[in-house]
Formats: C-alpha cells, structure tokens, sequence
C-alpha cells in the first residue's frame, strides 16, 4: 500500500466520521451502537462487493470505517462502560 493511498482513505473515514456527525448529531453513542451501525454497512458493503459496484464499495467501506473510528475513539476514553446487555462492567485494558 502506498503511503498516497493509506493518507487519501484515513481522510476520507475522516471526513465521512464528520459528515456523520453533522447529519445525524454531534453526540457519543455506546460502544454497541457504533459496532451496530459500522455491522450494518458490513452487509450493505458485501452487496456491492458482490455486484462489482466499484463507487458503492467506496461508499460502504467508508460508512464501515467511520463507525469504527468512533468506536476506536470510545475504547481510548478508558474507563469502566456498562454493558447495557446485561449490567456488566467491562474496562479498557492495554
């Protein structure tokens, strides 16, 4: 991978994370909603894997990868999160 193409797709996750936050609010979710949402474009990204719609993959790959940057930025903050499935603690642990 060049170093071109690595710096083009983390500005776009970038802009795509902002984008999202502008159209749908600039608030933190729960770690499980993020994994939710980046999961639901999994399926959508698979479809356009599958019928070759190279501009589609672009799109999907970006709606994937910004929720997970989101969901990386949660982990970072530490700290215990109650997992809201079941009450559990859980804590981020290096």
């Amino acid at each position: 991978m060049t170093e071109q193409i690595r710096n083009s797709f983390l500005k776009k996750v970038e802009l795509q994370a902002q984008m999202n936050r502008i159209m749908k609010g600039d608030y933190d979710l729960p770690m499980e909603k993020w994994a939710m949402i980046a999961g639901e474009h999994m399926g959508h990204l698979f479809s356009a894997v599958m019928a070759n719609d190279r501009d589609k993959v672009e799109r999907e790959l970006l709606h994937v990868t910004a929720p997970l940057l989101e969901l990386y930025q949660e982990i970072m903050k530490g700290g215990a999160v109650e997992n809201e499935y079941d009450g559990r603690l859980s804590s981020h642990q290096d």
